[in-house]
């Protein structure tokens, strides 16, 4: 099994939240071990520390982009807000950036319920953003080229 840091935050909605065990069942069928601070992995120490120890013994990291802060009003920038937006957790941007930073395979994975920004802005680093929705029904088969893109890469 390939040790993979996995980055989520540790709440998502309902609906969303049901459907991750087949991402993890799909991590498992094709090799990869999933690792994530508050579950599989107890918090012992710093946040920041506890993921920068865990991170390091991950041979990748696959950054689930998931719903978590969600903004009715107000603005971005200088534009007002229209409609709803929803956008991932914070901890996405500093996981994904360690790893990034250890040179570690990085496979960036985005809800299409959430704004792209930061690293899940295309461009923005070098990595593929892959968007997926776990309400649709191929949402786990659609992954599973990434996943073996992200498995040549450890190999490589």
């Amino acid at each position: 099994m390939i040790e993979t840091f996995v980055s989520r935050p540790t709440w998502a909605p309902p609906e969303i939240e049901q459907k991750l065990s087949g991402f993890y069942q799909l991590l498992e069928d094709t090799g990869f071990k999933a690792n994530t601070i508050g579950t599989s992995q107890a918090p012992l120490r710093s946040p920041f520390e506890d993921v920068k120890r865990l991170i390091k013994k991950c041979k990748c990291t696959i950054v689930l982009g998931l719903p978590q802060v969600f903004i009715a009003t107000g603005s971005l920038k200088t534009t007002p807000i229209t409609s709803p937006v929803a956008f991932a957790t914070e901890w996405n941007q500093i996981e994904a950036t360690m790893s990034l930073m250890l040179d570690l395979p990085t496979l960036v994975l985005l809800h299409d319920s959430v704004a792209a920004r930061g690293i899940f802005d295309r461009g923005a680093a070098n990595v593929f953003v892959y968007g997926f929705n776990v309400l649709e029904e191929s949402w786990l088969s659609s992954l599973r080229p990434a996943l073996n893109s992200l498995k040549e890469a450890i190999d490589a």
